[in-house]
């Protein structure tokens, strides 16, 4: 959403994760610094809803609670008003949050030019246009696994590998990696969100107006996160993915080897192509993306409720 005034415009973006785990409310809290950071959004403030189903522990609502609004400020994130409330209507605790920013009217203005990061040019075809992913798809649902289901990981892996797993937790924020991005002229910008890569792909074709070609050999993922997908059966493609990004840019080499110089995984996945056909090309089997599904993270709550 987008508040217009005479010199700047006033954006917001919300997100919602599902879980028991206190650390849940962290993964939403990243989520939306990362797309209001994205947009050029200055001064963020957020607002905290968190709600619990009848007979919680409270102790364990109110320290979600504590810690989300601990680490936003950290990251010097202003809290403007938290509630925490029961709802008998779900299983299972929610955390929402949503965030404002201010846009400046010099952003504002590029937008118009369509040059700006998830700003799309009207004036000229997008097609030919490299698309390069940043760190690991599926990261974000795995730690979110990690923390929901550490006692399973505990029965199935060493501890060495669980302290692994979470060590990618500073990985969720994305500030470093939009930084260079704009610097060397990238021309939108996406954070995987909600349905994992496939959903983004499939989202990000509408809004540019053309179709893709993907090698999905070179979908960066870490082993750690084919493991814990495997151990619940989930599909890592299609599993939430905040911290991750898909950056359109005429230049992909140029970006990429930008980020890596500055220790973000990065790697070119494929291109923007005229038409509206998607393809993914895995070797020598070809698919193609489908309407987004739900995220695989909903799969570990299906089964409790």
């Amino acid at each position: 959403m987008k508040l217009m005034s005479d010199n700047s415009q006033v954006i917001s973006e919300t997100a919602t994760v599902y879980g028991w785990s206190e650390y849940i409310g962290i993964h939403a809290l990243a989520s939306v610094i990362n797309s209001l950071t994205g947009s050029s959004g200055l001064g963020i403030g957020v607002g905290i809803n968190i709600s619990y189903p009848p007979h919680s522990d409270k102790s364990r609502i109110y320290k979600m609670e504590k810690i989300v609004r601990k680490e936003g400020g950290r990251r010097g994130i202003g809290i403007l008003e938290t509630r925490i409330f029961e709802n008998p209507l779900i299983a299972v605790p929610s955390v929402t949050v949503s965030g404002i920013a201010v846009v400046s009217e010099k952003r504002e203005e590029c937008l118009e030019d369509g040059l700006g990061i998830q700003g799309i040019s009207d004036k000229k075809s997008l097609a030919g246009a490299d698309i390069v992913l940043s760190k690991w798809i599926g990261m974000d649902g795995m730690l979110q696994i990690a923390r929901e289901k550490m006692e399973a990981l505990a029965e199935r892996f060493t501890p060495g590998f669980i302290r692994q797993v979470l060590s990618y937790e500073t990985e969720l924020y994305a500030d470093k990696e939009i930084g260079i991005a704009k610097d060397l002229g990238a021309i939108a910008l996406y954070q995987i969100t909600q349905g994992g890569i496939f959903a983004s792909l499939w989202e990000m074709s509408k809004e540019l107006k053309t179709g893709l070609e993907m090698d999905m050999k070179q979908f960066s993922i870490l082993q750690e996160t084919v493991e814990v997908c495997e151990l619940f059966r989930l599909n890592p493609y299609q599993l939430t993915s905040a911290g991750c990004f898909l950056f359109v840019t005429e230049d992909g080499e140029k970006l990429r080897e930008g980020l890596l110089k500055e220790g973000v995984m990065a790697s070119i996945i494929g291109k923007t192509v005229e038409g509206k056909g998607k393809i993914i090309r895995n070797g020598e089997d070809v698919r193609c993306v489908d309407r987004p599904a739900p995220d695989e993270i909903w799969k570990l709550h299906v089964l409790e409720g």
